[in-house]
């Protein structure tokens, strides 16, 4: 199973619906979350983001078909 990353940090109200968006996609792929200020620090203005294979797929604002078609396009 891949692994997709969402790059997150509290107290953030984009981050929680992103965080919902993207919670159809555990069916697929294994979704390790971690906090920007722990790890990423180079996303630390562009939070949410989500990464798979070192390569950004969507951040700031998500939507299910822009993350479908990164994915599987």
């Amino acid at each position: 199973m891949s692994e997709l990353i969402f790059v997150t940090t509290d107290n953030c109200e984009l981050c929680n619906k992103a965080e919902k968006k993207i919670s159809f996609l555990k069916l697929f792929f294994k979704i390790k979350i971690v906090d920007v200020q722990s790890e990423y620090r180079d996303y630390l203005l562009r939070v949410p983001v989500l990464i798979k294979n070192d390569k950004v797929l969507v951040e700031g604002v998500f939507s299910r078909l822009s993350i479908l078609k990164k994915l599987f396009l």
